[in-house]
C-alpha cells in the first residue's frame, strides 16, 4: 500500500492509526509537486499503470465525462448525458478506443469532503476504468462493492476473469476529509456496522479485520490520535467529545474494503491529505463551522491513457 502526499508532514501529518500501519505497512512517497494547482494540473501517476489522476480546483476539465452525483450506490457507464449516478465506468479496447471515448480525456467527480476512488485495470488490448464518489451514505450503501462487481461482469464479458481482473485492478483514493476531523454520530455508526455485515456475507476473510474495520469507523479509539481528535474539536470551537460520536477515516476505510475485496495492497495508493484545514482544498465541513462560502468543490479525473 502507498501513500502520497505534497505536502510537509510536521504541519499537515498523515494521522493513521497505529494498527493500520502495523497490518499494511504502507510506503510513503513525498509528491515534489502541487497536484491542485489549476494552471499546471500536473497528473499524478498510477502506479505501474499508463494511466494517471488530475486534480481541478471548482470546474472541471474539458473533455470530461461526469455524472450528476447524489449520495447514491447507482454506478452507470459513461455517457455524454451525464447519468444521475455517484460512479461512471467505461472499457474500451485499445486498439479502437475512440467510438468509446467519444472525443473525451477523463472521467470525473465532483467533492468536497467525500471521497474520489479511482479504479483502473490495463493489460495489451483492454483499458478498463472507473471513479467513485462516497460519503459516509454511498460508502456504506456498497457503492464500492456495486462498482468492483461492475467492472467483474465487464471484464468477463470481454475475455477476463475475476481473478484477473482483481490482481490486476489499481485503485487511486483521492483526498478526502480525515478520521480526526469528521465527528459523525450514532446513525452513521450504525451504518457502518451494517456495512461491515455486508462485508462478511461476501468475503470470509473479512471477519479477520473486524477489530480494524471497527478502529477506521472510529479513530478516537486510537491512543495518539485520541489527544488531536480533542485538539481539533476544541481549536474549531466543536462538540466535545459525547457518547455516540464516531470518528470515521473514510480513505482508509475505502483502502481495506478494496484489499478485502481482493485487490492486492501493493495496488492500493492513497493520496494522504486532508481537505479540512487544507491550503488548496475545499471542505464543506470546514465551510460550515467557519461560517465561510460553501459553494467551492474539488474535481478528481482519470485521465485515459494517451494511445
Amino acid at each position: 500500500m502507498h501513500f502520497l502526499s505534497h505536502l510537509g508532514s510536521n504541519h499537515y501529518p498523515l494521522h493513521i492509526p497505529d494498527a493500520f500501519i502495523k497490518e499494511f505497512k504502507p510506503s510513503v512517497e513525498k509528491i515534489s509537486f502541487n497536484p491542485f494547482q489549476n494552471e499546471k494540473n500536473i497528473a499524478v501517476k498510477i502506479n505501474s499503470c499508463k494511466s494517471s489522476v488530475r486534480y481541478s480546483l471548482n470546474e472541471a476539465l474539458t473533455h470530461s465525462f461526469m455524472v450528476k452525483a447524489f449520495h447514491s450506490n447507482i454506478i452507470a457507464r459513461a455517457a455524454e448525458n451525464s447519468p444521475a449516478a455517484d460512479a461512471h465506468y467505461i472499457v474500451a479496447p485499445l486498439r479502437n478506443s475512440t467510438p468509446i471515448f467519444q472525443g473525451k480525456k477523463y472521467l470525473s467527480i465532483r467533492t468536497a469532503d467525500c471521497l474520489a476512488i479511482v479504479f483502473v485495470f490495463e493489460n495489451a488490448e483492454y483499458f478498463i476504468g472507473a471513479i467513485t464518489h462516497a460519503g459516509w451514505r454511498g460508502f456504506t450503501q456498497g457503492i464500492i462493492q456495486n462498482t468492483i462487481e461492475r467492472l467483474i461482469l465487464e471484464a468477463n464479458s470481454i475475455g477476463i476473469s475475476k481473478s484477473n481482473l482483481l490482481n490486476g485492478l489499481h485503485i487511486h483514493i483521492a483526498p478526502a476529509i480525515f478520521g480526526v476531523s469528521y465527528e459523525c454520530g450514532a446513525d452513521v455508526a450504525a451504518a457502518f456496522m451494517q456495512h461491515f455485515n455486508l462485508l462478511t456475507s461476501k468475503f470470509s476473510n473479512a471477519i479477520n479485520y473486524q477489530e480494524l474495520y471497527q478502529l477506521l469507523t472510529n479513530v478516537q479509539q486510537d491512543t495518539f490520535l485520541s489527544d488531536i481528535v480533542q485538539s481539533h474539536l476544541l481549536k474549531n470551537q466543536q462538540s466535545i467529545i459525547i457518547p455516540g460520536k464516531i470518528f470515521p477515516d473514510l480513505q482508509l476505510l475505502a483502502a481495506l474494503e478494496g484489499y478485502i475485496s481482493g485487490i492486492p495492497s501493493e495496488n492500493i495508493e492513497i493520496l494522504r491529505e486532508n481537505t479540512y484545514s487544507h491550503p488548496c482544498l475545499f471542505s464543506y465541513r470546514e465551510a460550515s463551522h467557519k461560517k465561510t462560502n460553501s459553494g467551492h468543490r474539488q474535481w478528481t479525473h482519470l485521465c485515459f491513457p494517451a494511445l
